[in-house]
């Protein structure tokens, strides 16, 4: 792939765009919705308290796994560019 050329680096930011409008579209339409519903058979004390732990450990959580797994990437291959996938 040759990022040197104008039409090439046009061509994949603008594929790189539609990527992720289209997964963030299917996150807020899909997942966010899958998740809230998971909580209606909860009372309302249930669901205030379930909810705030679900989304600062869940988010704390996913944060810190993911820069494990990027930081054992860099450990492994010696550096973030080698880690990354061709």
């Amino acid at each position: 792939l040759n990022l040197n050329n104008a039409h090439t680096l046009n061509v994949a930011v603008s594929f790189s765009t539609a990527l992720i409008l289209c997964s963030r579209s299917f996150k807020y339409g899909m997942f966010d919705a899958t998740t809230q519903m998971s909580y209606i058979p909860l009372d309302v004390e249930s669901k205030v308290k379930g909810k705030a732990a679900i989304d600062v450990l869940g988010s704390r959580l996913g944060k810190s796994g993911a820069s494990l797994v990027q930081q054992g990437l860099v450990l492994i291959f010696g550096d973030i560019l080698s880690a990354a996938p061709a």
